[in-house]
């Protein structure tokens, strides 16, 4: 498909109309995204369909982890980002974009993925939103395919593109870095009100699970992680939150998160979330128990399956009716995971 989302503008530009951003292009510029583009009046994609990396990965590793726990998933990545998070953990991507990569056409990506025998890709590593017509005929072709389709993203999409690409995505994760719409938009580059309607949107058409990077300094986290774990609980209190630990990278030095921040931060959302995780912390494992009798449903090491003692849920309707829901497989006990 053609560029998407953009609007003319006086004397030749155009406005991209994808995100809050709203950047005005004259000919020959780049949006704050890096990758879209005004050439001679007409918008541009040059970056679209060149991937920064491709991988099969834990499915954990996105993270999502009650969504086909244990499988594999076909990652690709690209250039760009509409955001400037000073503490970017992969801003060698995010930050810069890189000439003559090889276009993969999204026909030859969904194959590519099928070879794979992973039973989903997922579009990540950098922000693929800004991709968006790319991203968009990749996920369609992907569940033609048999394919869940997965973004993992920082939800910075405004409204219309956000509700028409979330029609064609099975799983999201989605970042949400703070609950500061100040240190959004001064420090981060982003608009904390769009991200949350994205979070609105999300919930109603696909698995979401959030991640927050608990970047030290970056907010009063036991006051923002109440706020994040209550605006999500008043969604969905079944939303799983990952407490992800900090390390320095890019433009910021701070020391990394400590485990005992995150531990008492994971106290605090789960009085309001029923599943709350510690993660990128060395050594930290992971276990859901079933409701009823206590038995580990998923019980994990690093982002491999220990054990599994999950069985299919027939009378559970998730967001996608092409997924199955999950019960205990020891006392049969409904359990809010989507398995195969």
């Amino acid at each position: 498909m053609g560029p998407a989302w953009f609007s003319g503008g006086p004397e030749g530009r155009i406005v991209c109309e994808l995100c809050p951003h709203h950047c005005s292009l004259g000919d020959g510029a780049f949006g704050l995204c890096k990758v879209r583009g005004n050439s001679g009046g007409s918008p541009i994609l040059p970056f679209a369909g060149r991937p920064s990396s491709i991988a099969d990965d834990p499915i954990e590793k996105k993270p999502l982890y009650r969504f086909l726990p244990g499988s594999r998933v076909f990652s690709v990545g690209f250039f760009g980002c509409n955001m400037r998070c000073p503490f970017c953990q992969n801003w060698e991507i995010s930050q810069r974009t890189v000439k003559n990569v090889p276009y993969v056409a999204p026909a030859d990506l969904i194959d590519a993925a099928l070879k794979s025998g992973s039973p989903s890709v997922a579009f990540t590593y950098s922000e693929p939103t800004v991709h968006f017509e790319y991203v968009l005929e990749s996920s369609r072709l992907a569940r033609k395919a048999g394919l869940r389709a997965i973004l993992v993203t920082n939800g910075l999409l405004n409204a219309g593109p956000a509700a028409e690409l979330l029609e064609e995505i099975d799983a999201v994760n989605l970042d949400i870095k703070c609950f500061s719409p100040s240190v959004y938009a001064k420090v981060l580059g982003g608009d904390l009100e769009v991200v949350l309607d994205f979070a609105r949107t999300a919930v109603r058409s696909s698995w979401l699970e959030v991640t927050t990077l608990v970047v030290p300094g970056l907010d009063e986290w036991e006051g923002a992680i109440a706020r994040i774990s209550s605006f999500l609980g008043e969604l969905s209190p079944h939303i799983p939150l990952h407490l992800s630990a900090y390390h320095p990278a890019w433009k910021h030095d701070a020391s990394p998160t400590s485990p005992g921040l995150l531990e008492r931060l994971r106290e605090i959302a789960s009085s309001r979330l029923e599943s709350v995780y510690v993660g990128n912390v060395g050594g930290k494992s992971a276990v859901d128990r079933c409701h009823s009798c206590g038995a580990a449903l998923v019980e994990r090491s690093g982002y491999g399956i220990v054990k599994k003692n999950l069985a299919r849920n027939e009378d559970f309707t998730p967001p996608s009716s092409t997924h199955a829901g999950a019960r205990c497989a020891v006392c049969g006990h409904p359990e809010f995971f989507i398995i195969d």
